[in-house]
Parts: C-alpha cells; structure tokens; sequence
C-alpha cells in the first residue's frame, strides 16, 4: 500500500513542469550576462609588457633628458591640468546654469523679516559689487561669461543698457536691497551686482624687446599648448615701459588698491605669482574701482625663472625694501658674504627711478608688509630701492604696501 502511495507521488511530482526555462538550458557551456556585453581586449600597459615596473620604465624614458626639456614638460603637464580643470568648470557651469534655469521657473518664496530668499549664490560664479567695479567689467569684456545683472533702485541706465546690449544680460530687480548684500556677503554694492565667471590670468613667460613705443610680451597659449608673443603699446607717452610685480601680496585690499594706482599712473602690466598671492575677487576688484579688468595682468608659474629670462632680454628688476642698518648688514654678513655685499652695494635713491625707467625697461618688485620682497627675489635684482622715514623714531617703522607701492610708481614715472 504504501509503496503504491510513494511510486504515485514520485510521478506526480515530475509531471510538474518549471515555470521558467531558460533558452539556452541545454548540457553544453554554462551562459551567463556577459555574452550580452562586448568582448574588449585588456590593453596591456607599456611598462607591463616590457616586464619592469613602473618607476623603471618612466626612469628609463625621462631620466636622461636635459634640465630645459624637463622644464619644459613640467610646464606642459601643469597646463594640460589647468585646461583639464577648466573645462570640468565649464561642464559644471553648463549643468549648474540648467538647473538654476529650472529653479527660477519655479514660484520663489521670501522672507520679508529676515530679507534672505530661498535661491542660494551659485558656488560657480562670483559676484562682483559697485557701480564703478561692474561697469569697467562689461567694459572690458576680459570674463568667460556674463550671467546676470541684479539691481535695487539702481539710477545709472547706461550701465543696465550695456548689459543688455553688449550681452543680452537679464537685468533681475530687486525690491529688497537685503537680498543683494546677500551675494557680495554685505559688500558696498551700490544697488548693482554682476553675477560673472571670475577673471582667467594668461601665464606669462617672458618679456621682450622694447621699440617705437611697444614692447613684446610672451604668454602660453592653453588651447594650442604653445607661446604666443603679443605686441602691447607703451600706456605712457614714453619710451620704455614699466610693470609690477607683486611678490606675496595676500590682502585683496592692498592688491586693488596697488591695481588702481598703477592704472592711474600708467603702469603697463602686473604680474603675480601663480600662489602665495591674494584672490582676483570681488573685493581687490571693489578696491580697485573697475581698474582690475581694464589692467593687462598675468600669472608667473615660476618667478625666479621669470625674473632671469627679462633680466637677459634687457630689462632692469627694481626690488623694493628698507636699506638694512648697520647691525643687520653684520649680521648678515656673517650667514653669507656674497649676499650681504649684494644687498648693500645695489641701493639706489628714490629720485634715481625716474633715470632708470628713462634709459630702459623696468620692472619694479614689491613685497608684502610683513615678509617684503624674498632675499632670492633680490638677489637677482639689478637695483634695490626703500623709501626714508621723515622721523626717527620706530613706533611707525613701514608704509603700507598700497601706499608705498603708489609712491614709487609715482616717482618713477615722473619723468
């Protein structure tokens, strides 16, 4: 009896049919997803197939080329980074552009208490503050890109129409000022805010030669990987040209305020170093009252190559700083000889830059209040030049650098 049970079930149970089959079920090669995917070849690295590792193939490959060569591919690299780092920008730009498109279409909540608005600033573009700052930024053109203009009570049309005509600007109004402090973080802004890409520094190689009233200017070109020579007019009805060049200046303020008085003088350029220097923001451009974008100013990736290379195309390096005391030329003889006959012998008067600038180019070094110009900055100048107290006393030992900085300039274009 039981055995008839067990025999019945065993049939039972396989009658009952899968409720899936897969196609391929047969008793050959297990499938699975990958026969779907593309077969691709691992392609094998360079350094893998001439069996050695890694830090040999490239010791191999570069190890023996000149100091020029491996200048010259450092610079390539840190470029490629720099253009690669730009265009993801740009990319993050475009996508964060849509989506503050699609939130502005949506119905906008305030507070009125508080003033602050639920659209944040966009983390992508700065936003430059002032009548005079925004107006010389259109002017100019310099940026990547113009987004947006916001206003509160703002009376200067000319203004609100160059927006619109040379860039087809949206002129945003706003009824609350409170709401304008909030993008330039409580600036002076004058009811007038520009919502813009920040201002991109061409790297500058070196400078060349000087005649009839121009002088050449050799920059890197990120698009095409090469140096391009650009001819400049002189600013000044002069023979030779001047520039800046600002060694470690950190405070935005003294930045914009050394960029208004070298426009206001007519010096020709600025040149910063690519770090240890202050941000070309809003607020060095509201110090410098719109001069900032209507300057010419570069980026130097190696100062002290720089200074080497103008040096031997005929231009004469100015570095600024007090005329060291008697105690600190003895003790710093006695760290080196060699410097401190440098320092001491290359001093010029204050009335003799007007000579130099006369007689070639110059280009003149300013450092921070704090640490002044680099001793290796110096070292590789042809003159150096302080500016003498009126009292004895040291409770006020130092200018500052904005001060300072437009004294000599005054000085040395005088002539």
């Amino acid at each position: 009896m039981s055995k008839n049970i067990a025999r019945k079930v065993a049939s039972t149970v396989k009658a009952v049919k899968p409720v899936f089959k897969p196609h391929h079920s047969g008793t050959q090669a297990v499938k699975s997803f990958d026969k779907s995917m593309p077969k691709t070849e691992k392609v094998g690295r360079p350094w893998e197939a001439m069996n050695m590792s890694k830090d040999e193939f490239f010791g191999r490959k570069y190890g023996n080329i000149s100091e020029n060569e491996r200048n010259r591919l450092n610079e390539k690299v840190e470029r490629q980074r720099r253009a690669r780092a730009s265009r993801m920008e740009n990319e993050r730009a475009e996508r964060q552009a849509e989506r503050e498109s699609r939130r502005e279409s949506r119905p906008r909540t305030s507070s009125r208490s508080s003033g602050t608005t639920t659209s944040l600033r966009n983390p992508l573009f700065e936003y430059m503050f002032g009548t005079h700052a925004v107006k010389a930024a259109l002017k100019a053109g310099k940026r990547p890109s113009y987004n947006k203009l916001y206003v509160h009570n703002c009376n200067d049309k000319e203004l609100i129409k160059m927006a619109q005509t040379m860039y087809g600007l949206k002129v945003v109004e706003r009824a609350n000022k409170n709401e304008l402090n909030i993008l330039c973080n409580n600036g002076v802004h004058n009811g007038v805010v520009l919502e813009t890409k920040n201002l991109e520094l061409p790297t500058i190689h070196e400078l060349g030669v000087c005649q009839d009233g121009h002088y050449e200017v050799s920059v890197y070109d990120e698009m095409y990987d090469k140096q391009v020579v650009e001819v400049k007019p002189i600013a000044r009805k002069a023979p030779f040209p001047i520039g800046v060049y600002l060694d470690g200046i950190t405070d935005p303020q003294n930045m914009g305020g050394i960029i208004r008085s070298a426009y206001y003088f007519g010096v020709d350029f600025i040149v910063i170093p690519e770090s240890n220097s202050a941000r070309l923001g809003p607020v060095a451009s509201k110090a410098a009252v719109g001069a900032m974008d209507m300057m010419d100013i570069y980026e130097a990736s190696d100062s002290l190559k720089f200074i080497e290379r103008i040096r031997a195309n005929g231009w004469n390096v100015i570095s600024t700083g007090a005329r060291p005391a008697h105690d600190e030329l003895q003790e710093l003889k006695t760290k080196h000889d060699k410097v401190e006959t440098h320092l001491k012998n290359r001093f010029v008067e204050l009335e003799e830059l007007a000579q130099i600038l006369s007689q070639g180019p110059v280009l003149l070094v300013m450092g921070s209040e704090g640490e002044g110009v680099r001793t290796n900055m110096k070292l590789r100048s042809d003159y150096l030049v302080g500016i003498d107290k009126g009292r004895g006393e040291d409770d006020v030992d130092s200018l500052n650098v904005s001060v300072a900085a437009g004294i000599l300039m005054s000085v040395a274009t005088r002539g």
